[in-house]
């Protein structure tokens, strides 16, 4: 047995003996138990991707997949810390040697965390970004504020992009090492969010926060490139494969639910309504399955995987709001009382559509490649 095929047996175990009891109370108490995260490292679900010289077990996306696939089946914030610390690293693992040696490692033993600091309140993720870090006498000074960052209250170490040459564009873009309890850093907890109850989110507010030129991460100039190539891309996969995950779990519980459920004497299952809705909703599941999976062999490969995991994206984030309102319009009235199945996989499944980017950034993404592609051969025709 492989390890992939050893850790999805894992996966599956915890999800169906120990993941309902987990989710209940994060339900309850609006919190990750510390339990949790402490269980989770112990069944190795927090190293799986990291690589093996750093202790983690070097899974490629593709072996990945089917194991988030099943965590994502779990509570919204069971996937997220699982998702934290098997995407998360790959910023610091696109730094300096020195700076992955320091930091893979402890993030692959479960020792530290890493958070992801791009989102900015009135601005977008992009070029617009006002947050900046002004060149001094060798150091960097930090000044602007983020938001919208997960779990950057557990976080030993905060990677945040911010201008050091706004006239650069995209080339003036660095990324930034921020450690816990920087001193210019100040934190906030953000209002619990609709669905995923229990992970955090934060204002960032960083006011001449003063870095040391070996805290940038890789090199001056390459935020853009760590962002999104080290990253982003791979990370909407990843989200993607989630709301695959989040759908199939609905798809199940409506199918269990119909099953044995009648009306008027007859099965919900035999009516041939109901039987078309949940054809209709496992042909979504399964097509966003096999687009997550032609991002992922892309990643492995080491080729070009933007757009087919902005594809992957914006397809499964409008599967599974289709695939969740399904279940919940088949399960009826009683699907839309706190506690049922399909109503905390319905709150959950909205966050999947904001992570990453939401579903318009990634057809403003698909459509600039289809175009440049367009320019390209009609200028090839020309000469």
């Amino acid at each position: 047995m492989s390890k992939a095929e050893e850790m999805l047996r894992v996966a599956e175990q915890f999800r169906r003996t120990e993941a309902a009891d987990w989710g209940a109370e994060i339900e309850r108490t609006s919190t990750i138990p510390e339990g949790l995260w402490g269980r989770l490292r112990e069944l190795g679900l927090l190293s799986l991707t990291q690589p093996e010289w750093a202790g983690g077990l070097g899974l490629g996306l593709v072996e990945y997949f089917p194991i988030l696939e099943e965590i994502a089946r779990c509570h919204g914030s069971i996937r997220m810390v699982v998702h934290a610390y098997n995407s998360i690293w790959r910023t610091v693992g696109n730094g300096r040697k020195e700076q992955q040696e320091e930091w893979v490692p402890k993030v692959a033993r479960g020792e530290a965390l890493v958070a992801f600091a791009l989102t900015e309140p009135g601005n977008g993720t992009g070029i617009d970004l006002r947050t900046t870090a002004t060149y001094e006498k060798g150091h960097y000074i930090l000044n602007g504020t983020k938001h919208l960052i997960t779990f950057a209250d557990r976080a030993d170490v905060i990677v945040v992009i911010a201008k050091t040459h706004a006239e650069l564009g995209r080339q003036g873009l660095t990324a930034f090492l921020v450690r816990k309890n920087q001193p210019g850093m100040t934190m906030e907890d953000m209002p619990h969010m609709m669905g995923d109850k229990g992970c955090s989110h934060a204002i960032l507010r960083f006011v001449d926060c003063k870095l040391k030129e070996d805290d940038v991460l890789g090199e001056v100039g390459g935020g853009f490139d760590l962002a999104l190539r080290g990253f982003l891309d791979q990370s909407r996969a990843c989200i993607a494969q989630s709301a695959v995950g989040v759908a199939a779990e609905a798809l199940h519980q409506t199918i269990s639910f119909v099953l044995q459920r009648t009306t008027f004497g007859k099965s919900l299952a035999s009516r041939q309504a109901v039987q078309m809705r949940l054809a209709e909703m496992a042909l979504q599941v399964q097509a966003g399955r096999l687009l997550c999976r032609e991002a992922a062999r892309k990643f492995d490969a080491g080729e070009e995987l933007q757009v087919d995991s902005s594809m992957a994206k914006a397809f499964a984030i409008q599967m599974v709001g289709d695939v969740t309102d399904g279940a919940l319009s088949l399960h009826g009235g009683i699907g839309y009382c706190v506690g049922s199945p399909v109503e905390r996989l319905y709150r959950d499944a909205r966050s999947l559509w904001f992570e990453e980017g939401t579903a318009e950034m990634q057809k403003m993404t698909i459509v600039e490649s289809l175009l440049q592609t367009a320019r390209r051969a009609e200028r090839s025709n020309r000469q």
